[in-house]
């Protein structure tokens, strides 16, 4: 098992840049490790973290890399707060593409670009989508 001095190289060493997905003219960082499929069938980065403090300490926990990648670019994230994917890619752990924000933020920007599944507001965007 190799040993790395930080956790931005444990997340350079198991992604790739993409050819195909980009935001912003920045290409997006791939997760190349384990992955976790959440209720909807979307699929995250999942790394392991050895805990610091407290009663549990040196045991091993999973956690998201996406949420790992913004903490090691030097942001702070409360445990109420997700990490946002501005490219829209589940898998993408590149720190320029992810912002933290509020579960409620992170809804409003999905349904604002299309992206959710809500029934109600589908017919709303396909007559704005025809409109355009």
């Amino acid at each position: 098992m190799r040993k790395y001095a930080s956790m931005q190289e444990r997340i350079l060493a198991n992604s790739h840049e993409s050819e195909h997905w980009s935001h912003d003219g920045i290409p997006c960082r791939i997760w190349d490790g384990a992955k976790s499929t959440n209720r909807s069938g979307k699929r995250y980065g999942k790394i392991s973290i050895r805990i610091k403090k407290g009663p549990r300490k040196g045991k091993i926990r999973s956690a998201a890399a996406h949420r790992e990648a913004v903490k090691a670019s030097g942001r702070r994230l409360t445990t109420k707060s997700v990490a946002k994917h501005l490219c829209n890619n589940t898998l993408c752990v590149e720190e320029r593409h992810l912002v933290g924000g509020s579960q409620r933020s992170n809804v409003r920007q999905c349904v604002v670009e299309g992206r959710h599944g809500n029934l109600y507001l589908a017919p709303v965007r396909d007559l704005e989508r025809a409109a355009a």
